[in-house]
């Protein structure tokens, strides 16, 4: 199967590692279409960071997509949470989303909630924190039905928040938020420290896995370490995903030789006669 791949890269300087070109938008773009990337996915802090029109000019200039847009720096950098136990905290976090979402859906792009849940509460009750936070993703998916925009949780490991951490706590999360906007981002990096089988769980997300993360077990780029990406091909391949392969991996050793390797590797697991 073929599939369309994308580089991570972000809007603005950020403390968050794994993204290409951080703050440099326009040299990504550009290296991307050198490359033959189809997309790119951004991490925005808020869209005052990127002007609408000049991204439309970067992506036409490259013959790109946006193919997200992830939220996590408005938790990181601005304490942003949708689990928030205030409610004008919420309130705030659920504002901001709403517009990420505006922006990307005049681009027909969905948005990526990640550390945006928030993590684990000064209390303790991570039901509770849970119960927020799924009220607060049914208002945001409310507003993105209306601006032709989708959201996808993203499972992240347990190091990194005490929320939602397997495909299978992800999709049933998914499942109570209950809005056919709302779908699972999977990655390969965080699966490879909470799943028994990363194949199983892909196969378990089934259709309702919407965005995938290709990155190797040390976070560089895929094939730099020891993930068995014939098993994710495999998995990919059984439950019919045709969404994007997105590299979110560290710059290493440099941003450039990190994106040319994630271009190599895209490359081979779309086309199945290529040695993976």
């Amino acid at each position: 199967m073929s599939w369309k791949a994308c580089l991570a890269t972000s809007s603005g300087a950020t403390g968050f590692g794994p993204l290409l070109f951080a703050g440099r938008v326009r040299e990504c773009a550009q290296v991307c279409g050198e490359l033959g990337f189809e997309g790119i996915e951004i991490s925005m802090r808020s869209p005052g960071e990127l002007e609408r029109r000049e991204l439309e000019a970067l992506l036409r200039d490259n013959r790109l997509e946006l193919a997200a847009v992830a939220s996590g720096r408005i938790f990181l950098e601005d304490g942003l949470s949708l689990c928030d136990p205030d409610a004008a905290g919420r309130a705030r976090a659920v504002t901001r989303i709403d517009e990420l979402l505006d922006y990307a859906g005049a681009f027909g792009a969905p948005v990526i909630i990640g550390l945006a849940r928030g993590k684990a509460p000064a209390d303790g009750d991570l039901d509770a924190a849970l119960d927020r936070f799924v009220s607060s993703m049914r208002e945001c998916a409310d507003h993105a039905a209306g601006v032709g925009a989708g959201l996808i949780v993203e499972a992240i490991n347990r190091y990194e928040t005490p929320l939602l951490n397997t495909a299978a706590e992800t999709v049933a999360a998914v499942e109570r938020i209950d809005r056919a906007t709302v779908s699972v981002l999977l990655d390969a990096f965080h699966m490879n420290i909470e799943e028994g089988s990363i194949g199983a769980a892909i196969r378990a997300t089934g259709d309702r896995l919407g965005h995938f993360h290709i990155v190797d077990s040390n976070r560089r780029a895929a094939g730099m370490g020891h993930i068995d990406y014939a098993e994710v091909v495999a998995a990919l391949t059984e439950v019919g995903y045709r969404g994007w392969l997105s590299a979110e991996v560290l710059p290493l050793p440099s941003d450039r030789a990190a994106a040319e390797q994630a271009r190599r590797f895209a490359a081979a697991l779309s086309e199945p006669s290529r040695a993976i």
